[in-house]
């Protein structure tokens, strides 16, 4: 009998246990901590959905704050995929404060094809500098959010 990948199998959804079983470690504590910041800082909680998307196929947990996306995050065995989406209106915040950056990051933000006014930034978390990189761009997209809502009211 040939075993089916919990993550690509369309037919089980799976439970945020058994992503977590899933996956290894070091991976495991780092997706912990990413799943804590998120449903902590932004008081949301994941959601569980199947992509068909031919870039990144399987299950994931989404994350919404007020109706819009936060971030996506992809489980794999030995690591995650965060989907983290930006305006172009950020960039010039970013580049301010480059150095606070690991160069990977910068790097995927610089050459990230724009689309309708957004970069997508699809980032491998391997390690504990990348995961703090990821929290930083959400902690700058969520205020860049509130300012610029703020200033359309």
């Amino acid at each position: 009998m040939v075993e089916r990948d919990l993550i690509l199998d369309g037919n089980h959804v799976p439970s945020y246990d058994e992503i977590l079983d899933y996956m290894n470690q070091p991976a495991r504590i780092l997706w912990q901590e990413m799943n804590s910041f998120i449903q902590q800082r932004y008081n949301t909680s994941p959601k569980i959905t199947y992509s068909k998307c031919s870039g990144k196929p399987g299950w994931n947990v989404k994350y919404q704050k007020s109706g819009r996306s936060l971030c996506t995050l992809y489980p794999e065995q030995e690591g995650f995929v965060v989907l983290v989406v930006i305006t172009l209106e950020l960039m010039p915040v970013i580049e301010g404060i480059s150095t606070e950056f690991h160069p990977s990051i910068l790097e995927m933000i610089r050459t990230a094809k724009p689309l309708n006014g957004t970069v997508w930034l699809m980032i491998p978390v391997e390690d504990q500098v990348i995961l703090d990189d990821v929290k930083q761009l959400l902690l700058l997209k969520h205020e860049n959010k509130k300012r610029s809502s703020k200033c359309n009211a």
